[in-house]
């Protein structure tokens, strides 16, 4: 073990699910920005050992809970050939639960899946229609599932006119120095009331569908030998929520040539061969099962991603970053100008958005 890990609280946390921690060799896992994550290797066994961040998810519980559902529900479908990826099952306790408490934290233990690995980005175009596919099939699969048996995690986490209030006490409430670095950025939000009004009102019409709320490449595991997605990561999110919601922001995250929080607004560009690719295999991988609405909705999808995100960077801006983590004082506002910057992209190219989403074949023809 290194020093970086907590081993008096992991000596305490690993007998609660059957381990000493002298028998375990444990190592960090994955970035650690928001849970922190460890795998465990005993002589017969490999796991992975979660300890849940409260101050971003404030029921636990209600985390660990909608995993059993979700795990359960894909469970079946697998065992019946109707899922081709792998559910992730939380591990139990010698309690027989779903989770142990130590010293006021919140812990849970996971299946590991061995000979994977996790990308950062998309470098060609059948890995970008095997990611939009992954994701389509695991949202499809809850299809006779009602999407209102899981737990809200984060209350309103993608519904624009709540950002669009917290962004208007960020602006009442905000130094005047900061006010004067970000009014363009103001000025521009404020401009787009059009837009704001055009969701509202179609996400009347849209059926709630258990969603996973962060598409990013990095939430699949890669099979070493096949090179083909193996199963969605990281459900921590998992909730009712919306189509176009998961699809606008897997394209927010794949199509734009620079990185979210490059100040290089000049060299933005979109990838359009990308965007084509994930958007096929995205409707395909819901074999016909997407209704009219929702792949209108697609379309709406692909500039709310980025717009709302923007809300959030310069919200955060405005209050000091209290959300994000930033290098550099400017930070969230370059990441909002950046994110408002491929809103006008996506804008200028309407025309073609809409008419890649609406030709997209609705099932797979050759499958």
């Amino acid at each position: 073990m290194t020093s970086a890990l907590p081993y008096k609280l992991l000596a305490k946390v690993l007998p609660q699910f059957g381990y000493a921690i002298d028998d375990c060799k444990i190592t960090l896992l994955g970035n650690g920005l928001i849970n922190n994550t460890y795998l465990v290797q005993t002589t017969n066994k490999i796991f992975v050992l979660q300890c849940l961040n409260q101050q971003v998810f404030k029921a636990p519980l209600q985390v660990t809970h909608n995993a059993d559902l979700i795990s359960a529900h894909l469970k079946i479908k697998s065992d019946h050939k109707s899922y081709p990826l792998t559910p992730i099952y939380q591990l139990r306790s010698i309690d027989n639960k779903n989770h142990v408490k130590v010293q006021g934290q919140y812990w849970r233990s996971l299946h590991y899946i061995p000979q994977c690995y996790t990308l950062e980005s998309i470098t060609n175009l059948d890995q970008a229609s095997a990611v939009a596919s992954a994701f389509a099939q695991f949202t499809a699969a809850f299809s006779d599932f009602d999407s209102e048996n899981l737990a809200e995690i984060i209350v309103n986490f993608h519904d624009l006119s709540m950002r669009i209030k917290q962004f208007q006490q960020a602006l009442a409430n905000a130094a005047d120095t900061l006010l004067i670095a970000a009014q363009t950025s103001i000025n521009f939000v404020q401009s787009q009331q059009d837009f704001i009004d055009s969701i509202a009102e179609i996400t009347k019409d849209l059926p709630l569908r258990v969603t996973h709320n962060d598409t990013k490449i990095n939430n699949l595991l890669f099979s070493k030998a096949t090179k083909q997605p193996v199963a969605v990561i990281d459900l921590d999110t998992c909730m009712p929520g919306y189509v176009m919601h998961d699809f606008g922001d897997m394209i927010r995250s794949c199509c734009a040539s620079i990185a979210e929080d490059s100040a290089e607004l000049g060299n933005m560009s979109l990838n359009f061969d990308i965007l084509t690719a994930l958007t096929n295999a995205y409707i395909a991988g819901f074999n016909g099962s997407l209704s009219e609405i929702e792949r209108k909705s697609l379309i709406f999808g692909i500039k709310l991603m980025p717009f709302m995100l923007s809300i959030r960077f310069l919200t955060d801006f405005l209050n000091g970053d209290q959300y994000f983590k930033t290098t550099y004082a400017s930070h969230n506002l370059v990441r909002a100008k950046n994110q408002l910057q491929l809103y006008r992209l996506f804008c200028q190219q309407e025309t073609l958005l809409t008419n890649i989403v609406l030709s997209a074949p609705a099932s797979n023809t050759l499958g």
